[in-house]
């Protein structure tokens, strides 16, 4: 079965999801990109234009649109620009067409093209209903995408995720389960060849180990992700016990953040600036504990996946759309209010002054996490393909091994 995805560009969390797909005898893979953004540098949200420093293209069939070196990574509804997608989906022959979102008219034209082909869908978003929107907003969503999800399949990445799609009247019957997931073999790897050396990667971020357990921030300096919560929670902390305070990452907001710093006077920040995708372990692996803060729009927080594999102890917000699967209050982490840092700073104190609740939360999130991975994912996938095109198609192809229905 040809099954063809169309993603917005190629990100470092999705590719070896590709790869995977790819190595399946049962499927032939390729994938659709509406921009560059990410082989070539962009800026989204970081301040400076960045570009990933890992192979993202190989072990896959891949295009770009003809208008790729010039679209963005996202924006507005006609953010990309790119007709030829009618044509390249034409020439794809894809018996199945994989969606990744559905908020640009260039997913509209994709959608509709391989319906009047007479082919399947396969929706995959990560929206979550944590975060409110205008009447108006969910009312135009309602009479569309109600319609536009019944004609396919879709893919839920976590319940967050899947109570968005069942506000559309999706039945249980046509969603498959595909986890948001990262390279956990990787990382694991990653996090035992650093573990030895986790007293001079301290020392190389300018924390030596007396400045007491290190509480890490990953994230673009940005409102959503609300850095400056964070700092006041652990200025509080930090006036009745000895911590230190690593964010990593870049963005409109650093300035404020350093500003901050220097007039409430608060020690051992340290602020590393973006490091890249080969840079980020020799943080998780410096650190102690593990917060993301964001108030909105966080639909999933990839990198709470990543600070797990690391067994961090992970505190997050009640508006971070990982928060319900990965998670477990009392046992890897908490989760605490988006609007107030007092609760946030109680955390954060609870974790610094127990070391032995931070290893046993630790383990829990290394054990809680090896369930989010990119096999389950795939299987996920083939079992929504084969759904797609039925129990004969399948079969006659040479399918097996799916659930069929």
């Amino acid at each position: 079965m040809r099954l063809a995805v169309l993603a917005a560009s190629p990100i470092p969390y999705q590719i070896p999801l590709y790869r995977r797909l790819a190595s399946d005898p049962r499927i032939e893979f390729s994938a659709i990109f509406a921009s560059s953004g990410g082989v070539r540098a962009h800026d989204a949200g970081y301040g400076r234009p960045i570009i990933w420093d890992v192979d993202l293209l190989s072990g896959y069939r891949s295009q770009f649109l003809s208008q790729a070196d010039r679209n963005p990574i996202d924006g507005g509804f006609f953010a990309f620009h790119g007709l030829d997608i009618i044509r390249t989906i034409r020439e794809s022959q894809c018996d199945v067409l994989w969606i990744t979102g559905y908020n640009y008219l260039i997913h509209q034209l994709a959608a509709v093209t391989q319906m009047i082909r007479g082919r399947s869908l396969l929706f995959r978003e990560e929206q979550t209903l944590i975060h409110r929107r205008s009447q108006a907003n969910r009312v135009i969503k309602a009479l569309w995408l109600r319609t536009l999800f019944n004609r396919g399949l879709v893919l839920y990445i976590g319940s967050e995720n899947r109570r968005w799609f069942k506000s559309f009247k999706v039945p249980d019957s046509r969603m498959f389960f595909t986890p948001y997931c990262v390279d956990n073999q990787r990382l694991d790897a990653e996090a035992a060849r650093l573990a030895a050396s986790r007293s001079a990667l301290r020392q190389c971020f300018g924390l030596p180990d007396e400045t007491g357990p290190l509480v890490l921030m990953s994230s673009r300096l940005i409102p959503k992700k609300q850095p400056l919560l964070l700092l006041e929670a652990f200025r509080r902390v930090r006036l009745e016990m000895k911590c230190a305070l690593l964010i990593v990452g870049s963005g409109e907001l650093e300035a404020t953040i350093r500003e901050r710093i220097a007039k409430d006077n608060v020690p051992d920040v340290v602020l590393a600036g973006f490091l890249n995708q080969t840079q980020m372990s020799r943080a998780y692996a410096a650190a102690d504990l593990f917060v993301l803060p964001s108030a909105f729009h966080e639909t999933w927080g990839i990198v709470v996946n990543e600070a797990m594999n690391f067994s961090l102890p992970v505190i997050v917000t009640d508006r971070v759309g990982s928060a319900k699967d990965l998670v477990q209050e009392g046992r890897n982490g908490f989760i605490v209010p988006a609007d107030d840092p007092a609760p946030l700073a109680s955390a954060i104190a609870r974790l610094v002054s127990q070391p032995d609740l931070r290893h046993e939360f630790g383990a829990a999130s290394h054990d809680i996490v090896q369930d989010w991975n990119y096999d389950r994912a795939a299987e996920g996938i083939v079992a929504a393909t084969a759904r797609a095109v039925g129990a004969e198609r399948w079969a006659r192809a040479g399918g097996h091994g799916a659930t069929v229905t």
